[in-house]
């Protein structure tokens, strides 16, 4: 489903608030990386919502034609960062959520809104992680013990 310009106005004042920046500066040169990061994420949802990449330059871009190879780019960094890292994906998630019904709540919400699929999802996932990190605990312990156990053995042999 194409995304509309509201919309992707609306995602753009989400990323900026979601990567701690504005949107006037996500809109210029600015290299450091939470406004790249909002870059891609706003390339990403608009790829998704079928734009094309001049159509993307040119949102991202303030007064002049914008350059279509720069949001590719961003998009192959965007396809990267969403194998790479869960705080993006949940980032990328969110800002998804945002279409024609929501935009007004989303903005009043900071780009908070998010669909009860997605946050089931995303509570599965930490669910599991939290599994995985507390058996990952309990085995850490247990080597530790047995390796103070093996310490203790040996010293006695050498006694």
């Amino acid at each position: 489903m194409r995304i509309g310009r509201g919309v992707a106005e609306a995602i753009l004042f989400a990323a900026a608030e979601q990567c701690k920046t504005e949107p006037k500066i996500i809109r210029d040169r600015d290299r450091r990386r939470f406004v790249v990061e909002a870059r891609q994420l706003v390339t990403g949802v608009l790829r998704e919502g079928e734009w094309s990449f001049q159509e993307i330059a040119d949102f991202l871009t303030h007064d002049v034609k914008g350059n279509h190879t720069v949001p590719l780019h961003y998009y192959k960094c965007h396809k990267r960062d969403m194998e790479m890292y869960d705080y993006y994906r949940i980032s990328f998630d969110q800002l998804m959520s945002c279409h024609d019904d929501n935009t007004g709540e989303f903005i009043e919400m900071k780009g908070r809104l998010i669909d009860i699929d997605i946050y089931m999802n995303l509570k599965t996932k930490y669910d599991n992680l939290m599994v995985r990190y507390n058996d990952l605990k309990l085995t850490n312990e247990l080597t530790r013990n047995n390796a103070n156990k093996l310490k203790k053995q040996i010293s006695k042999l050498w006694n």
